[in-house]
């Protein structure tokens, strides 16, 4: 039997574990990542890309590549709540085009104040972003990978965790590795082995998305060519006969219906193209590319994220309603978390505890998330369309103007969240305490902080981003104290904490950051911040759990 050892192991190749491998290659950390799946997913899955994953693909020079996948620079990313297709739009909240968010030229219904971040989301398929993390990852040789390879059992032992693999070969392996990670989804292995399960609400049955749920996704160029002047990149529809939503996956020719299904429906007994012409409005020749069922309405939290030498992430320790577009997000934000500590530990320079922190921190926010999700879901299943909806009759006009504004408020507080994006704020111990009130969590509103535990603020300094200015891991930024830094540094090395340290003399940083001095963590969230007479070594050694 071939045999394999490594520092981490992880299970399952979605986002969450190939960007928590990409964490860990950047650091020169070995890993093996072990996937069934020997190809990227050809079929829709998350759509919605926040602010904040994507100032973490800019942290690792991914960015502009996501940005340019899904669909085309100039499509807008409205969303539109409409009667059918080609009926009577009701309201739209406008979004930027992937080329106007590049340039922030214009960003639509989106509040420019309210998202101070040198990314604003962005549209685009996972199946377009995940080959992107599966070459990010190849290019790191401390990864190995293991597409096409299915993990058959796991056991957490003082030497470390065994694992048994089945190879895309299909000849066994038989994997050593100090530390696994279960980013293997709803049904995780590793989350069964720690012995922990999901806690909340599963599978609330709603009037929409509540329950089983069908995603027909379809290539149709007759489709594209009924698409209203103004397009979008999805469509709610609301009418007498059946709710449902597009997705516009390609901007070309290729879409995805979402529709509900009847209690006790199965999947083949749905009428697909009768479900296409209602919510369309016409008739449509089109291509089923494929047909799958999932559920909607969970809100569910795993009890633990740790047990000894396991760890778990993204579904496999969250799972949601996708109302808000969170889920992805928020396994991404799970994986760039646990992987600076997981790379510390294996480096040295920082205590086992640091670890126990990974569930202190990233619990608190599955919660919060999906709590939100939850909110939205019930938000839109009230959404129901008032008698005479498509009626043509003027007498109607009032009551649709209505409806629409309702609809508007609605979407409104589901996408233009940039609170629940940028105000992530940890509590844990190795976050530094201090006197005063933080920053209100608030979904629908962003203030700016620097209270420790806050995602560290976007400053533009002339034409540059500061945050571009971050080291990959510890970075002392400096604001009117320059001649601490060499003490700084001195108690880093002292402690083989990796430490850049950045100047900034602009106003704005000081005012924003409140303090002369300021550690931003790896995931460039803020340990501590304050003034010159600070003992260095003190901070460094909470921050990393010594």
């Amino acid at each position: 039997m071939r045999e394999l050892d490594t520092e981490i192991a992880i299970v399952g190749a979605g986002p969450a574990g190939l960007m928590l491998a990409i964490e860990l290659g950047c650091r020169g950390i070995a890993c093996a990542i072990f996937e069934k799946s020997a190809q990227p997913p050809v079929y829709p899955k998350a759509n919605a890309t926040s602010a904040r994953t994507m100032e973490h693909y800019r942290r690792r020079g991914l960015a502009e590549r996501v940005r340019g996948v899904g669909l085309p620079e100039d499509h807008p990313q409205d969303i539109v709540y409409c009667t059918r297709l080609t009926g009577i739009e009701l309201t739209r909240f406008r979004g930027p085009s992937a080329a106007q968010a590049r340039t922030r030229s214009y960003i639509g219904d989106f509040d420019a104040g309210s998202w101070p971040s040198p990314e604003l989301p962005h549209r685009g398929q996972q199946m377009f972003i995940e080959p992107i993390l599966r070459e990010e990852a190849g290019r790191y040789p401390s990864i190995t990978t293991f597409f096409g390879s299915s993990v058959e059992s796991l056991a957490d032992g003082e030497d470390g965790v065994r694992l048994q693999v089945s190879g895309a070969d299909g000849q066994p392996l038989a994997v050593r590795a100090r530390y696994v990670v279960g980013c293997d989804g709803a049904r995780s292995m590793v989350r069964e082995v720690m012995g922990t399960t999901y806690a909340g609400h599963g599978a609330e049955q709603r009037a929409f998305f509540g329950g089983q749920m069908a995603s027909i996704y379809i290539q149709s160029a007759q489709l594209a060519t009924l698409l209203p002047r103004e397009k979008a990149w999805q469509y709610w529809f609301v009418n007498g006969q059946r709710r449902g939503l597009l997705v516009a996956i390609d901007g070309l020719e290729k879409f995805c219906l979402g529709v509900q299904l009847a209690p006790g429906q199965a999947l083949e007994d749905l009428d697909v193209d009768a479900i296409v012409t209602t919510l369309v409005g016409q008739e449509v020749d089109f291509t089923l590319l494929n047909l799958n069922s999932w559920t909607a309405g969970h809100t569910l939290v795993a009890e633990s994220f740790r047990a000894g030498r396991c760890f778990i992430a993204g579904d496999a320790a969250h799972l949601f309603t996708p109302t808000s577009g969170m889920g992805y997000n928020t396994s991404i934000d799970d994986a760039v978390n646990l992987g600076w500590k997981l790379a510390a530990v294996v480096q040295g320079w920082a205590g086992d505890a640091l670890l126990d922190s990974y569930e202190s921190e990233r619990q608190p926010i599955a919660r919060r998330n999906t709590a939100y999700a939850r909110s939205m879901a019930d938000s839109m299943a009230a959404l129901t369309p008032p008698p005479g909806i498509e009626d043509a009759d003027a007498a109607y006009d009032e009551s649709r103007r209505e409806y629409g504004a309702r609809c508007r408020t609605h979407v409104a507080r589901e996408y233009n969240i940039p609170g629940l994006q940028l105000g992530v704020r940890y509590d844990s111990a190795v976050v530094a305490r201090e006197a005063g009130v933080p920053p209100e969590d608030d979904a629908t509103r962003y203030e700016a902080s620097g209270y420790p535990g806050a995602r560290a603020p976007h400053v533009a300094v002339g034409g540059d981003v500061l945050f571009d200015r971050f080291g990959r891991d510890f970075t002392l930024l400096c604001m009117g104290a320059e001649g601490q830094a060499v003490q700084w540094k001195q108690a880093a090395e002292a402690l083989n904490i990796p430490l850049a340290i950045v100047h900034c003399d602009a106003p704005s940083a000081r005012e924003i950051y409140g303090a002369e001095l300021a550690l931003i963590r790896p995931d460039a969230h803020i340990a501590w911040r304050g003034d010159a007479l600070a003992d260095a070594a003190a901070v460094l050694r909470l921050a990393t759990a010594r």
